[in-house]
């Protein structure tokens, strides 16, 4: 029998990314669980922390917790780690990214949940030490700038479904991206 609070997790991520984070109910949440409102509430506390329990365990921690990437890499293989990593993350839970995406420029997201800027502070703390450590004169937001302005057109436009691609194919969809931004 699963975990109760799986229970909680699996169907907060489906109607999370079905209705989105404001027109969700914890008492939608519950039912769907097949648990009581008070039991999610023991779980949980809040809504919000149901909702970042729910994203953490649906996409991993690389969308809420610091990405380890080596930075002894060559630049273009750093960046192309990252942008790896997110699009594998993106291109898996796609609705629920794309709820997220919603969610966030409507400013309908409490600030700690915010996911763009999530993922745009992350890249950005993750370049500026990199650039640091290899004393690069680089500048790291206009480089993140570029780098969430491709995670969100693919996010919000593509149908490609990234993390079923092969190896090589992955590195084809990344190459003309890494080759734009010129690193």
């Amino acid at each position: 029998m699963k975990d109760t609070k799986d229970m909680i997790l699996n169907a907060s991520i489906e109607v999370f990314s079905e209705k989105g984070y404001t027109l969700t109910t914890t008492l939608e949440i519950s039912k769907k669980a097949g648990v009581s409102e008070m039991t999610l509430f023991r779980h949980f506390q809040t809504k919000n922390n149901l909702f970042l329990s729910a994203i953490k365990q649906a996409v991993g921690e690389s969308f809420t917790n610091d990405i380890t990437i080596d930075s002894g890499k060559p630049l273009k293989m750093f960046v192309a780690d990252i942008l790896h990593e997110k699009l594998l993350s993106i291109s898996t839970h796609h609705a629920l990214i794309k709820m997220l995406i919603r969610e966030t420029l409507a400013n309908q997201l409490p600030s700690e949940l915010a996911f763009t800027k999530m993922i745009y502070m992350q890249i950005t703390d993750k370049l500026e030490t990199y650039i640091k450590d290899n004393q690069l004169s680089l500048d790291a937001k206009a480089l993140a700038d570029l780098m969430v302005g491709m995670l969100l057109k693919y996010a919000v436009m593509s149908d490609l479904s990234y993390h079923t691609l092969t190896k090589n194919k992955q590195k084809d969809y990344l190459n003309p991206h890494l080759n734009m931004i010129n690193i």
